[in-house]
């Protein structure tokens, strides 16, 4: 959790990749849904246009 909360520290190009922060406030909303001890799955990978990311994650809780 706390990576995803300082993500602009962690990251080296945070700023750049996300200049403006709501198109990564999503994160935050799906890894707070799935709750405390979650996991992350990668479910799909793709890059477009050498830089352009299209990874999807699948969280889940304990109970799942």
């Amino acid at each position: 959790y706390e990576d995803v909360n300082h993500y602009e520290q962690k990251a080296p190009h945070a700023r750049k990749a996300h200049p403006h922060p709501d198109h990564f406030f999503p994160l935050h909303v799906a890894i707070g849904a799935a709750g405390e001890n979650s996991k992350a799955k990668l479910i799909h990978s793709s890059i477009e246009v050498g830089t352009l990311s299209y990874a999807s994650y699948q969280f889940t809780s304990d109970s799942s």
